[in-house]
């Protein structure tokens, strides 16, 4: 009868020891449920961060392409006007020179007629 009683508290105890185990178990199977829902969750989270960060990547790279041509074209324009600027002048400084020297020719033949006239008032008048 003793040995049954030692085997029977032997059982009771490697059955508490099964149960101890079979609840650790139950919750280490628990807690790696939830590390791999919160990975998951992580997870989607972070692929949703990356696709709007291409999203945005993607405008930037657009805006930049679209400045780049804007300021490529106000170059040109630049270049244009400072073309037009240029030839403008060169007009304008031909024409400040042709106006010089029309005075100067003016000046030239009213002294020349201004010494005719004195001339012709020297003569004497016939009659």
């Amino acid at each position: 009868k003793e040995e049954i009683d030692k085997m029977v508290t032997e059982l009771g105890k490697q059955q508490e020891d099964e149960v101890a185990h079979r609840d650790w178990c139950v919750d280490e199977l628990n807690k790696n449920n939830r590390s791999t829902e919160k990975a998951y969750d992580e997870k989607a989270s972070l692929q949703a961060k990356i696709a709007d960060l291409e999203k945005t990547i993607d405008q930037l790279s657009t805006d930049i392409n679209a400045t780049t041509t804007a300021v490529a074209d106000m170059q040109e324009q630049m270049k244009r006007a400072s073309e037009i600027r240029e030839a403008e002048n060169a007009d304008y400084q031909q024409t400040v020179t042709d106006n010089r020297l029309t005075q100067i020719i003016l000046g030239k033949a009213h002294d020349r007629m201004s010494q005719v006239y004195a001339m012709l008032q020297e003569e004497p008048q016939p009659g």
